[in-house]
């Protein structure tokens, strides 16, 4: 179930982080926003879907749930505010 959450939760993230690109947004991350440049916003938000599976997934194998339960608070944080960001100052 935690595994399940943190992919949910970072596959929201990807979206709500691409539908805030496409109303003009820009991304803070420097390593994302370089590849965001260099690549496209398509290939960016599917490397950042992929690096958080496969981060959970190496959490998960190694039976490190209590890391995984924090990441995602911390998810669960960034997605609210991702959503605020997109509701109140970019529409």
């Amino acid at each position: 179930m935690t595994l399940l959450a943190w992919m949910g939760l970072n596959s929201a993230d990807a979206l709500l982080t691409g539908l805030a690109l496409h109303l003009g947004a820009l991304e803070v991350n420097p390593f994302l926003g370089t590849i965001a440049l260099g690549l496209s916003i398509e290939r960016m938000l599917i490397i950042k879907t992929m690096f958080a599976v496969a981060l959970g997934g190496v959490l998960w194998q190694r039976n490190r749930l209590r890391p995984l339960r924090m990441l995602n608070w911390a998810m669960i944080v960034i997605v609210m505010y991702n959503a605020l960001i997109i509701t109140y100052a970019l529409t």
